[in-house]
């Protein structure tokens, strides 16, 4: 019998493999769950742990999603305990979420609360805490007045400035705060409201940041001295150092190139 002929393959005729497209790598589980952390400002290895056991039952995405949520809710004034004593933490927010609204991914493990310690029975319970609410607070300042403190007060102010009004030796704009961030258990909790800030700012600080607030992306940042000012229905800022943020991360920069060059 005739033997087969064997056709050796030359490279031209051997079939081409094109790589793979080269993806940037997403984040780990234990990557994600660190970021949401420290947006949460969670510094503690318990809730760390939790948030951590959140996204492996959840999934990444998901937990990330609920991470906007509890921002949004805090930017929005928060949520209350279901006691309404108090405001939930951001953090006591986006565990609120994940433990009531999360779905457990597909072949994740369900969502389980951390079991809180129950005392001992013969352990004397702790008397309840009075709760300080804002409608309290006339009547502790009226006790406090009694006996007054003295004070040395300086105030920064960080944000985008409003119209720009010149006069001569000075520039005057307004800016508005209508945010009340998460305060620190155990204080009461003002009502919402806008705080209006008339800034005075001297023309020769002016003009050293004038070319750098105009990109909409920077915020400027006034330290001074406040008093209020009941005709205008705002509190007054006198300013005694202006800057902007792009400005310090520059003047940082250079300072960091001073001393390499200085080494």
């Amino acid at each position: 019998m005739p033997e087969e002929e064997k056709t050796e393959q030359t490279p031209e005729s051997r079939p081409l493999h094109k790589p793979k497209s080269e993806t940037p790598n997403e984040p780990s589980q234990e990557e994600t769950a660190a970021m949401i952390a420290d947006e949460l400002s969670e510094t503690e290895e318990t809730p760390r742990a939790q948030i951590l056991s959140i996204v492996r039952g959840l999934g990444r995405t998901q937990a990330k999603v609920l991470l906007q949520q509890a921002l949004d809710l805090e930017a929005s004034g928060g949520m209350m305990v279901l006691d309404g004593s108090r405001r939930r933490s951001l953090g006591g927010i986006y565990f609120h979420l994940a433990y009531t609204t999360g779905k457990t991914k597909r072949g994740g493990k369900p969502l389980k609360r951390p079991m809180t310690k129950r005392p001992d029975a013969q352990t004397p319970q702790p008397e309840p805490m009075m709760i300080f609410t804002w409608e309290d607070r006339v009547a502790v300042i009226r006790e406090a007045e009694v006996e007054k403190g003295s004070a040395s007060v300086k105030i920064t102010v960080v944000g985008r400035p409003g119209k720009v009004v010149d006069r001569g030796e000075s520039v005057v704009t307004v800016m508005e705060s209508t945010k009340i961030p998460s305060l620190p258990k155990g204080l009461p909790t003002p009502t919402s409201t806008t705080t209006k800030y008339t800034v005075y700012i001297a023309s020769k600080q002016w003009r050293r940041v004038a070319e750098s607030i105009r990109d909409e992306s920077d915020v400027l940042i006034v330290e001074g001295f406040p008093t209020i000012d009941p005709q205008a229905g705002s509190i007054a800022v006198f300013a005694t150092n202006t800057t902007t943020k792009k400005l310090q991360m520059a003047q940082k920069e250079a300072q960091k190139a001073r001393e390499v060059i200085a080494e």
